[in-house]
C-alpha cells in the first residue's frame, strides 16, 4: 500500500483561476494522495474551470468518513462535492469569503493521518518531495508540522531561505524546530492538530500559521523545517493587496504577544516591533496608514487576548517566561521581517 494514501492535499483558493488550474493539475500528478479543495466564493471563472477542466459534480455530497474532531468544533454538514473525472478529488464551494476560518473546514473534514496544507498557486516539487515531508514526520511522533522550503519555480529564490537561523534546535538531516507553518506548503499531523483549536478566526488574514504553531507547541509538539523537500510557490500577484495585508500582519504580530507570552516578555517585544515597523516608513510613506492602524489595534486588543483562559484541559494557556525566552529566536526573526 502507497504510504501517500495516509495524505490529503488541502487547498484553498480565492479569485486565481488560472494559478489553481496548474495548482491542481500538479497535485493530481502525485499518485494515491486525495485532494481536498475549498474555494472561498470565487467570482473570476474559477468555478466554471473546476467544472469544466476537473469535472466537479453539481450534486452535493459528503467528505469521506473520520473521526471527529475533539477540539475543533464540527459545523452542520457541508456541501463538498466529487469529481466525475478524478476520484481522488472533493471540492466545496463557499458562499462567502471566510478567510483562513476556511482552513478548519479543511482540518475537519480531513480523514486521512496527514493533510498537506497548499495555497492555489503552490504545489510540490515532485512526489519524492512529498514523501520527503512523510518520512521527517514520521521520524519523531512529537512532529507536528513539517514546513517545506518554499521556492519559486522560475527565480528559485526560497521565501523561506534563513529560517533555521531563528531555529531552537535540529539540523538538515533531521529538521530545524521552528514556529514556522507555512500554508502554502507544510504537512499536518491531523491528530496533533484536533488537539488545537485550529486557526484563530480571529485574525482572518496573516499570522495565523503562528497561531496555530504556538498552540501545537503549548501541547508538546514540535514544529519542524525541511528544506530538502521542496514545494514550488508562484506568489501569484493577483489579490495580493500588500499594504491591506501589511495593516493586519501589525496587528496580528501584537495579538499573538498578547495571547501566548507573559507581559513581561510581551511588552518589550512589542515596543521594539512597533518602533521597527515605524522606521520602514520612511523607505516607503504608504506603509504608515496600515502600519498606524495595525499598531493600534494591535494595543487595542490586549484586553481581549489576555482574557484568555486555558483552552482545553492539560494545555497552559500561555507560554511560562522560561520557554518564552526558548523562544527567542522567533522574537528576534518578527523584528528582522
Amino acid at each position: 500500500m502507497s504510504s501517500l494514501l495516509s495524505v490529503t492535499a488541502g487547498i484553498l483558493s480565492y479569485n486565481r483561476c488560472e494559478d489553481l488550474q496548474r495548482t491542481l493539475t500538479a497535485v493530481l500528478a502525485v499518485p494515491d494522495m486525495r485532494v481536498l479543495l475549498i474555494d472561498n466564493a470565487s467570482t473570476d471563472g474559477t468555478r466554471e474551470m473546476l467544472t469544466g477542466e476537473f469535472g466537479i459534480d453539481t450534486h452535493p455530497t459528503t467528505l469521506l468518513t473520520g473521526c471527529a474532531p475533539r477540539a475543533i468544533d464540527a459545523p452542520s454538514p457541508l456541501p463538498f462535492r466529487p469529481s466525475v473525472l478524478y476520484p481522488r478529488m472533493t471540492c466545496l464551494l463557499l458562499e462567502h469569503n471566510t478567510g483562513i476560518a476556511a482552513r478548519n473546514i479543511l482540518f475537519e473534514r480531513v480523514g486521512t493521518p496527514y493533510l498537506l496544507t497548499l495555497d492555489d498557486d503552490s504545489w510540490p516539487r515532485g512526489t519524492d518531495d512529498v514523501l520527503r515531508l512523510l518520512q521527517t514526520m514520521e521520524s519523531d511522533r512529537r512532529i507536528a508540522s513539517v514546513c517545506a522550503a518554499c521556492v519559486h519555480p522560475a527565480t528559485g529564490v526560497a521565501e523561506t531561505a534563513g529560517i533555521e537561523r531563528f531555529a531552537s534546535g535540529g539540523d538538515a538531516a533531521r529538521g530545524y524546530d521552528v514556529v514556522n507553518i507555512a500554508a502554502g506548503g507544510s504537512l499536518l499531523r491531523m491528530s496533533a492538530v484536533r488537539c488545537t483549536e485550529g486557526y484563530g478566526e480571529e485574525f482572518f488574514w496573516g499570522r495565523e500559521e503562528n497561531d496555530l504553531a504556538f498552540q501545537l507547541l503549548l501541547c508538546g509538539y514540535r514544529i519542524v523545517y525541511d528544506p530538502q523537500a521542496v514545494v514550488w510557490h508562484a506568489l501569484s500577484p493577483v489579490g495580493r493587496r500588500q499594504y491591506e495585508r501589511l495593516r493586519y500582519v501589525t496587528r496580528n504580530s501584537l495579538w499573538l504577544l498578547w495571547k501566548y507570552f507573559p507581559l513581561v516578555v510581551a511588552l518589550p517585544v512589542s515596543l521594539l516591533f512597533s518602533l521597527r515597523r515605524l522606521l520602514a516608513v520612511i523607505k516607503d510613506w504608504r506603509r504608515a496608514v496600515p502600519v498606524l492602524r495595525g499598531i493600534v489595534a494591535g494595543y487595542g486588543g490586549i484586553a481581549a487576548r489576555r482574557r484568555r483562559d486555558t483552552p482545553l484541559p492539560g494545555r497552559p494557556a500561555r507560554f511560562p517566561l522560561r520557554e518564552s525566552l526558548h523562544l527567542r529566536g522567533w522574537f528576534t526573526k518578527l523584528l528582522y521581517e
